[in-house]
């Protein structure tokens, strides 16, 4: 269901849209859904969060998502107290965080170097897990929390 949703995106290309079984269970398959963007577009969170709950209206189910992992390139900014990500090609930003885990945590610091630069930075959205339709009830807060896992200056 969750290939389906993603693929009615207008600019993801249906044949991106990729899911690996990771575990099967008595009832569901986990796995990772993974797709990109056509060229020259932008997958707009918003619409992906629609598009799920367009799939998953029933309450009785006992699904739901683990993590949202993003890849963007963009420019790193000082705002304030707070890092920015200024997503190239548009006008969104996600807030920048230190992820828990140590590993991670070493990309934030790296980040931290590259402010006014270019990268490519991968980070998980920050409290967008849950059960369904729990997780979807509630739009995510603007501009979106990303809690850094990697970083390279873009090309």
């Amino acid at each position: 269901m969750a290939c389906d949703a993603t693929a009615r995106l207008y600019d993801v290309d249906e044949d991106s849209v990729v899911f690996v079984k990771l575990q099967k269970t008595e009832k569901y398959d986990l796995g990772t859904v993974t797709f990109r963007a056509r060229k020259d577009k932008l997958i707009d969170l918003d619409q992906l969060h629609e598009s799920i709950w367009a799939t998953r209206l029933s309450s009785g189910t006992r699904s739901g998502l683990v993590s949202l992992e993003v890849t963007v390139i963009g420019e790193v900014v000082a705002a304030e107290d707070k890092t920015v990500l200024k997503v190239s090609g548009s006008d969104k930003e996600f807030v920048l965080g230190k992820h828990s885990d140590e590993q991670h945590a070493a990309a934030f610091a790296k980040l931290q170097s590259s402010a006014g630069k270019s990268v490519k930075l991968t980070g998980i959205i920050d409290d967008y897990v849950g059960r369904w339709p729990n997780v979807l009830k509630t739009q995510p807060t603007t501009p979106r929390r990303v809690l850094v896992t990697g970083v390279e200056l873009a090309e």
